[in-house]
């Protein structure tokens, strides 16, 4: 099994993963639709990756692997917070 396969394969779990049990199921009513579509199109993406399954090439691993670096970033930071939900 080629390495770059592997670690496309790992990178698109990670989103995948992230985006089912963490980010979609715990969004609240203020939450942008902006974030929603954008949690929505990562998640479906990652898993089309891995159903789809062809050897990449260097360059889309490093992209799916720069993508699952990004949403696992601790984002409680007030930059990536937002206004309050009242």
């Amino acid at each position: 099994m080629n390495i770059l396969y592997t670690i496309d394969m790992a990178a698109a779990a990670i989103v995948l993963a992230r985006g089912l049990f963490a980010e979609l199921n715990h969004m609240q009513p203020c939450t942008s639709t902006a974030i929603r579509i954008t949690w929505i199109a990562l998640t479906a993406g990652a898993a089309a990756v891995l159903l789809y399954g062809v050897a990449p090439a260097w360059p889309e691993v490093l992209l799916h692997c720069g993508i699952a670096a990004l949403v696992c970033v601790d984002r409680r930071a007030s930059f990536w917070k937002g206004p309050p939900c009242n």
